[in-house]
């Protein structure tokens, strides 16, 4: 694939007309389609005034770290005028997937596209066609531009909200294509959250969905009445049309932040599209019952297909949700005692360059939040929310074991029902991508068996941007036997001025002389 990214104009809700980023004049841009055990070429021009990358969402990069996207931590941007090109492995692995910019949060800009891994096996559930729905917030200011004059105020209490609207499909939701059914013909549907801070809910009244993927791995099937989504998190549902084309249905779609729902000036987004059986043919309208009567899919209720059981875990890591209010009153996010801040070296090169200290968390700098794996230790992460906002994390080289979830901290200072505590199934589901409910906690577990420097962040882009974000260094040792950056990479980056060895400081030793100050959390 040839793409140039490069910047695009329109009123994709309808109603604001404003500056996006596009591929090759286009946004939305055509999805991407390979087949299991391809590689996927995507020669990049970035035609931007600023840097860019991209990544696969969910793609291990087993091999090729170096290829995940991440800016400042497996790569330097690719610069203004220049081209790169990327070769994605996908090796075993099919499903559902997106491709998005990985650079000054341009994925929140319309700088992304589903990629879609057709298997060469028999899917769980035999089907006759396939769709892929996309679900997305669009915001009336580009991410940046927002960012930069939240942070020039004098007091950020000041700030007028700035809701986004809903795109369906990548446009305006209240005007998107029908979904054609023909009787009694089985459809996969492949539902993709690609926003920035919302969460979607979807459904088809009078129609059972079937889930048998989740985020690229096969499922046992289980049966729900909707979808419940983060920013991230990607679905294979089974729908079975009716026998008749009698009517015609309509589905909904619901965009919502559960950390807006507690102010007055936002409410829950609603659009209908029609599901259509046959042109003309009358709406039949399905009583639409409360939430709290439908089957939504839990992570601990989903089993993987494959039935794997639970890995026991060798070590244990225990990161918590912090946040706090600076002197602008700016809200400002960390997965440990710091926020994460890009450092002087990308993350992954100092790995590479260091010897036996790339063994030492401490030479990546303490901005960088990163911890050490050891190779193929089966590794046990707990991820506590003790304060009033949904996440989604999301991992990248890594699928995870969802072993638990459940309340953590008090909810009841935002009069909010406690988080369920549950177990998973005999056979835990994998994902790459989950939610971490407000006053909650979740148990996952992976094997170290991907040598590399891994991002696990927050999907919401205005949390990973605030700090809500560690890196995982994993098996340095075994990394820089097996790994090398391209050349062409170690160029990129010294076109830029940006080092290509040494500590987070692009220093020797523990000398990180030069880094700006990390950001510590008040205690």
């Amino acid at each position: 694939l040839d793409w140039n990214v490069g910047y695009v104009f329109g009123a994709r809700d309808g109603y604001t007309y404003r500056r996006a980023i596009g591929v090759n004049g286009k946004l939305p841009f055509p999805s991407v389609h390979v087949m299991q055990g391809d590689a996927l070429v995507i020669n990049v021009h970035n035609s931007l005034d600023v840097p860019t990358s991209i990544h696969t969402h969910g793609l291990f990069n087993n091999g090729t770290n170096y290829y995940d996207g991440p800016d400042m931590v497996t790569q330097c941007g690719i610069p203004p005028g220049e081209n790169f090109t990327y070769v994605f492995e996908t090796k075993d692995q099919f499903g559902t997937f997106w491709v998005h910019g990985h650079t000054r949060h341009q994925e929140a800009d319309g700088f992304h596209t589903p990629l879609i891994i057709h298997s060469r096996k028999q899917p769980v559930i035999d089907y006759d066609e396939e769709l892929t729905m996309t679900f997305e917030d669009w915001y009336t200011t580009e991410f940046y531009v927002r960012q930069e004059y939240i942070e020039s105020l004098e007091d950020a209490r000041t700030l007028v909200p700035n809701y986004p609207r809903a795109l369906i499909n990548g446009y305006d939701g209240n005007n998107t294509a029908p979904i054609t059914f023909v009787p009694k013909r089985r459809y996969r549907l492949r539902i993709i959250c690609m926003s920035v801070n919302n969460w979607f809910k979807f459904r088809i009244p009078g129609h059972k969905m079937t889930i048998i993927e989740a985020d690229g791995v096969e499922s046992m099937p289980l049966e729900v009445d909707g979808l419940s989504m983060g920013p991230g998190q990607r679905y294979s549902v089974i729908v079975t049309a009716h026998k008749s084309d009698e009517f015609n249905y309509l589905y909904n779609v619901t965009s919502y932040s559960p950390v807006l729902l507690r102010d007055a000036g936002f409410k829950p987004l609603v659009y209908t599209g029609l599901v259509k059986y046959r042109d003309g043919a009358p709406v039949k309208t399905i009583p639409a019952p409360s939430d709290e009567h439908l089957v939504w899919p839990e992570e601990t209720a989903m089993q993987v297909a494959d039935k794997q059981t639970r890995l026991p875990a060798d070590r244990r890591i225990e990161l918590t949700v912090n946040k706090f209010i600076d002197k602008h009153h700016v809200l400002l996010n960390a997965l440990s005692s710091s926020l994460y801040k890009p450092v002087l070296v990308p993350t992954l090169y100092t790995a590479l360059s260091m010897g036996e200290l790339a063994k030492n968390s401490s030479v990546y700098g303490p901005q960088t939040n990163a911890y050490i794996l050891k190779h193929l230790e089966v590794v046990e992460i707990v991820i506590n929310n003790p304060i009033g906002d949904d996440h989604t994390f999301h991992f990248h080289g890594h699928n995870v074991q969802v072993i638990e979830t459940g309340p953590y901290g008090n909810s009841s200072t935002d009069n909010r029902k406690p988080v369920a505590h549950q177990q998973s199934e005999l056979w835990p589901m994998w994902r790459d991508t989950v939610q971490v409910r407000a006053y909650g906690f979740i148990r996952v577990r992976f094997r170290a068996d991907n040598p590399g420097v891994w991002f696990l962040h927050c999907h919401l882009a205005i949390h990973m941007y605030n700090g809500l974000a560690v890196v995982f260094v994993e098996a340095p040792n075994v990394l820089q036997q097996r790994q090398s950056v391209p050349e062409a990479m170690v160029e990129m980056c010294k076109r830029q001025g940006i080092l290509t060895q040494g500590n987070g400081a692009g220093n020797q030793g523990f000398d990180l002389s030069g880094l700006p100050p990390a950001i510590y959390l008040p205690s």
